[in-house]
């Protein structure tokens, strides 16, 4: 039987998971970003920019 195999970072059980470098291979291998709107290296303009482009795509939060 073959192994799935990935080129993401992987983690043996109990070891932390780097997921800053996940984002990274996601960003370089797909052209996905992944970002919380609460990222502290946003300033205000990229962050409601962010915001809009999600209520753009995914429509409003859920109450």
């Amino acid at each position: 039987m073959r192994q799935l195999q990935t080129n993401y970072p992987t983690r043996k059980l109990g070891t932390p998971v780097d997921k800053e470098a996940i984002k990274r291979h996601a960003f370089a291998d797909q052209g996905v970003v992944v970002v919380s709107v609460n990222d502290t290296r946003l300033d205000d303009f990229e962050r409601q920019f962010l915001k809009n482009i999600g209520l753009k795509i995914f429509g409003p939060k859920r109450q």
